[in-house]
């Protein structure tokens, strides 16, 4: 009987050490999958950030884009209203330069009556004084 414990003692220690040695193996299997789970998670959770800020980036260039345009076609509009005020400038003063023309060869008689008044012409708003008089 003796010999019999020790045999069946000898071979439970055996089984033991074997599930021992089967379970220290999945132990290293269990962290390796482990890890390589992990870096998966990390590549992934890079990955997520890297698209929201490809998509914040493009909208921010969108709203850029949408920008530059307005602002272009204020700087059109606002060169047509400039065009537009110096056209009507230069053809006030092409009227004003007939009108002196005019004026240039009216009688004597009319350019002293001239010189006794005081013409006021208005451009652009503002407005200029003309005193044509002698001094009594």
């Amino acid at each position: 009987m003796l010999g019999d414990i020790k045999l069946s003692t000898s071979i439970e220690m055996e089984q033991l050490r074997n599930e021992k040695a089967r379970l220290e193996e999945e132990s290293r299997d269990l962290d390796e999958e482990l890890k390589q789970l992990e870096t998966h998670w990390k590549v992934l959770s890079e990955k997520v950030a890297i698209q929201e800020l490809k998509s914040e980036n493009a909208a921010k260039q969108e709203a850029i884009n949408q920008l530059q345009s307005k602002i272009s076609l204020l700087e059109t509009q606002l060169e047509q209203v400039c065009l537009k005020k110096e056209n009507t400038a230069a053809n006030e003063n092409a009227e004003n330069q007939e009108d002196m023309k005019e004026t240039g060869d009216a009688s004597e008689e009319e350019q002293e009556k001239d010189e006794d008044t005081i013409t006021v012409t208005a451009l652009n708003g503002e407005e200029e004084i003309d005193e044509n008089f002698e001094a009594e």
